[in-house]
C-alpha cells in the first residue's frame, strides 16, 4: 500500500535512509540523519513536495519524495524525486510503484518537469527512471566523495507535459 508519509514514519524513514548513507553510493550524504533533521526533512516537504511510503503491514518498506529543484521561483514547476527501498525489499517491483505514484502527484500538482539526480553506479535506479521515460540530459563527472571513491552524478528529466 503506498500513503502519505507521517511524522510516525520518520524512524522507519531514517533507518531506510541511514542504510544508504553508510553503506551505498546511492546517496551523496555521507553522515546519518538525526531524529531531529529527519522531523525537520519531514516537516518541510508542502502540499507540491509530498513524501510517500510504501507499507507491507506494518512495516515501511520504501519511501520516496518530491522535492523542490531550485529555489528561485522560476523553478517552482519543476521538481526533484527521490525513491529509497529498504535493503531486503529490492527487486520487488517497490521502487516503480513508488516512482508511479510520485508522477502522478508531480502531474495533480502541475510540475511540468521532475529530475532525477543519481549517482552514475547506481544501475537499478538509472533503469528505473529509464523504464518510466526519463531521459539522460546530463553527467557530471567525479564531483562527489564517498567512500573513498570519485562518484559521478547523471541527471535525468521526465517531461510531464500539460
Amino acid at each position: 500500500m503506498i500513503r502519505p508519509a507521517t511524522p510516525g514514519d520518520n524512524t522507519a524513514i531514517a533507518a531506510i535512509w541511514n542504510h544508504e548513507v553508510l553503506h551505498t553510493s546511492a546517496t551523496t550524504d555521507t553522515e546519518p540523519r538525526l531524529p531531529e533533521a529527519q522531523r525537520a526533512w519531514l516537516a518541510a516537504h508542502g502540499p507540491r513536495h509530498p513524501v510517500i511510503v510504501a507499507v507491507e503491514g506494518d512495516e515501511v518498506v520504501a519511501f520516496g519524495a518530491l522535492s523542490s529543484y531550485r529555489v528561485k521561483p522560476a523553478y517552482a514547476w519543476t521538481a526533484e524525486n527521490s525513491v529509497y527501498v529498504k535493503d531486503g525489499w529490492r527487486g520487488k517491483g517497490l521502487g516503480g510503484v513508488v516512482l508511479d505514484r510520485l508522477l502522478a502527484l508531480a502531474r495533480e500538482h502541475r510540475h511540468r518537469s521532475v529530475i532525477a539526480r543519481i549517482t552514475a553506479s547506481n544501475e537499478s535506479s538509472l533503469q528505473l527512471h529509464a523504464r518510466r521515460g526519463f531521459v539522460r540530459v546530463g553527467h557530471e563527472y567525479q564531483v562527489a566523495l564517498k567512500h573513498g571513491i570519485w562518484l559521478d552524478v547523471v541527471t535525468l528529466q521526465r517531461i510531464l507535459g500539460d
